[in-house]
C-alpha cells in the first residue's frame, strides 16, 4: 500500500509540472534609466550650504519631475505658500509679489541621460525660469529605493552648496 501511495504522489506530482509549465525565469533587473522614467511628485528640497540648512520652497513644496521613457524630462517646483497676485495678472504683479513668484519657483525642461556607472542624471537645459540654466548641461546623482528617489544637486541655482530633492513615484 505504502509503494503505491508513493508511486501515487509522484505521479501526482508529475502531472502537476505538466500543467504548471517550468518555473518562470527571474525577471533581468531594470536598468537605472528604467526604474527612473515616469512621473515624480515632490516630497522635499533642501539646501545645504555655508553652515545653513534650509527648505528651499517651504515646509509643503509643490511640483513634479516627469522623465519620458523617450530621454525628455520637465521639472516644476513651487513654494505650496506663494499669495495670488492682487491683480490677477501676472504681467501686473508688483515688486513684491514678483520677488515672491520668482523666488518661490523653478522651472525647467529638455532631454536627459543616465550614466549607470556612477549612477547620474545627466540634463540638458532647454529653457529655465533661472535663465542662467538655459543651455546649460546639468549633473545630478540619484539614489532609488521602492518608491522614492532622491536627488542630489552639487550645483544648485540659489549658491554653493548641495541641494537634495527627495520625490515619491506618483500613483
Amino acid at each position: 500500500m505504502k509503494a503505491s501511495l508513493e508511486a501515487a504522489l509522484a505521479a501526482l506530482s508529475g502531472a502537476a509540472l505538466l500543467v504548471s509549465g517550468p518555473a518562470p525565469a527571474a525577471s533581468p533587473a531594470k536598468s537605472l534609466k528604467q526604474q527612473l522614467v515616469g512621473t515624480w511628485m515632490i516630497v522635499s528640497d533642501t539646501f545645504e550650504g555655508a553652515g545653513n540648512k534650509i527648505e528651499v520652497f517651504g515646509p509643503h513644496p509643490k511640483g513634479s519631475m516627469i522623465l519620458a521613457g523617450d530621454g525628455h524630462f520637465s521639472v516644476v517646483i513651487t513654494r505650496g505658500d506663494v499669495a495670488p497676485f492682487a491683480a490677477n495678472n501676472r504681467m501686473k504683479g508688483s515688486a513684491e509679489e514678483n520677488t515672491a513668484a520668482v523666488q518661490g519657483g523653478i522651472g525647467y525642461f529638455g532631454t536627459y541621460a543616465v550614466s549607470e556607472g556612477d549612477k547620474t542624471l545627466h540634463l540638458r537645459v532647454e529653457s529655465c525660469t533661472f535663465p542662467n540654466w538655459s543651455g546649460t548641461d546639468q549633473r545630478r546623482i540619484v539614489e532609488i529605493s521602492g518608491d522614492e528617489l532622491r536627488v542630489v544637486n552639487p550645483t544648485p541655482s540659489i549658491g554653493t552648496g548641495t541641494a537634495q530633492v527627495v520625490w515619491k513615484r506618483a500613483k
